[in-house]
């Protein structure tokens, strides 16, 4: 009886530490993926290295207002 209580323990805390692995994964895509109405804007952030999340304002546009050259 101590046996399969331990089995049935052990499977379901496995199974509730990949259920969290999985939201955490799903979130984070959820972050990255920016719906824009032409484009997100293609320039990385120096201070974090991550690409920005705005969106250009222009179809001709490849960097939004903080990024693009002057």
């Amino acid at each position: 009886m101590k046996k399969i209580f331990l089995t049935l323990l052990i499977a379901l805390s496995t199974m509730s530490f990949l259920s969290i692995e999985d939201n955490q994964t799903l979130q984070n895509e959820s972050i990255e993926n920016v719906e824009c109405k032409y484009r997100q804007c293609n320039a990385t952030a120096k201070s974090t290295g991550k690409r920005c999340k705005h969106c250009v304002s222009k179809s001709s546009d490849y960097q939004c207002y903080q990024h693009k050259p002057k």
